[in-house]
């Protein structure tokens, strides 16, 4: 799939999850174009644990406690489930600088 239908494919979820209220994803990571360009500052709303992969069978690179701000790059779905992953950098507390997923139920964004 090119970038362009991947995008095309984007801007219709966006749509259709705004129309239905429901959360905008991207492609799953596979796909070439999977992690589009765009930073979005967030926060852990509890502790979570940082993941060396979107699994939460993959290696825990550390801990993040509640609050701990982040910065994400890239928002992973699998295509058919809820289930959503930031791939992160951690910008403080005792990870600071660790990069990493994090689980997309536990990140809240903001602007600042």
């Amino acid at each position: 799939m090119t970038k362009t239908k991947i995008r095309s494919a984007v801007a219709a979820a966006v749509i259709a999850a705004a129309a239905l209220g429901g959360v905008v994803t991207t492609a799953p990571e596979a796909a070439a174009a999977s992690c589009n360009s765009w930073t979005q500052k967030g926060k852990a709303t509890t502790a979570v644990k940082l993941r060396s992969n979107h699994s939460t069978s993959s290696a825990a690179l550390g801990v993040l406690s509640k609050d701990t701000r982040v910065t994400s790059n890239c928002l992973w779905w699998d295509g058919k489930s809820q289930f959503q992953w930031y791939r992160v950098t951690v910008t403080s507390g005792a990870n600071a600088g660790r990069t990493g997923w994090m689980y997309g139920a536990y990140f809240w964004g903001f602007a600042n």
